[in-house]
């Protein structure tokens, strides 16, 4: 089972973005500063059913839902966390 978060929550592992894609690995690398809308993590999430399954985006807290932008797409998972890794994620 998946949740949908909205802004103010955390992005982890299990998270639903606002595309349906699910959230395998994520590290916080903007944190949200008092007055701000936004945080920022990098993800590996994975899409059913798509061409390349593994992808590593920003992903950014909005007031309706998180969003994904940056993509850099895989086939498999391997590759993603080295990029996940490049971005400045951590396992």
């Amino acid at each position: 089972m998946t949740t949908t978060y909205t802004m103010g929550d955390t992005l982890q592992v299990g998270s639903q973005l606002m595309n349906g894609a699910i959230v395998v690995a994520c590290t916080k690398i903007i944190e949200r500063d008092p007055g701000e809308v936004r945080a920022v993590w990098v993800a590996v999430c994975i899409r059913s059913g798509e061409y390349h399954p593994f992808v590593v985006w920003n992903v950014v807290a909005t007031p309706e839902g998180f969003f994904a932008h940056l993509g850099d797409y895989y086939h498999h998972v391997i590759e993603a966390i080295g990029r996940f890794q490049d971005r400045g994620g951590s396992l």
